[in-house]
């Protein structure tokens, strides 16, 4: 295809050839931008929701405290998932 294109369509003068480049670069720059600022809103959103409905009624030494037994860990781990 390359060889029975005409001489005139692919001569381009170099700076209608950067501006264009230059176009492309920006507009994807800025698909990137407005991309990443929702998904920042939303995951804060889904944050605030998710933090405002969570209660810990585990006190800080249950938490750090670690099961001597294979049975304790079970309960923990049920209790701390709220399997029950």
């Amino acid at each position: 295809m390359l060889l029975t294109v005409t001489k005139g369509l692919c001569e381009q003068t170099p700076g209608a050839v950067s501006g264009s480049i230059l176009n492309r670069f920006g507009l994807a720059m800025g698909i990137v931008v407005i991309s990443s600022v929702i998904i920042f809103l939303v995951l804060s959103l889904y944050s605030k929701k998710n933090r405002s409905n969570t209660n810990y009624q585990t006190s800080e030494s249950d938490i750090l405290k670690t099961p001597k037994t294979s049975q304790q860990a079970i309960e923990f781990f049920i209790h701390k998932n709220k399997l029950t």
